[in-house]
């Protein structure tokens, strides 16, 4: 798993893949798990502007959001992953 900030550029880099990503506060702390058929998209739009209508958990999760991790795999894989993960994290349930 790669563990990098949260930023533009980063996130720009990755590749057009499948996998999971958690996002980390600034403590360290796992505060959402998410799973994506092309990481590089999923992680872009936490930069985008919206008006929260379709996904409510990006802007109360964003203020907390500093690092993050992402791993490449099967898309099958990383739901499973992330179904278990989800548990744990306080912003995968808003």
């Amino acid at each position: 798993m790669i563990k990098t900030k949260l930023n533009k550029s980063n996130v720009g880099e990755l590749k057009n893949k499948p996998g999971i990503y958690r996002i980390y506060d600034k403590n360290g702390r796992c505060v959402y798990v998410g799973s994506s058929k092309i990481l590089k998209h999923r992680l872009q739009s936490y930069y985008q502007k919206d008006d929260y209508s379709v996904n409510k958990t990006k802007k109360p999760l964003r203020p907390h959001a500093k690092k993050f991790t992402y791993s490449y795999m099967g898309i099958t894989k990383a739901r499973k992953i992330e179904k278990k993960a989800k548990r744990n994290t306080r912003f995968n349930f808003l």
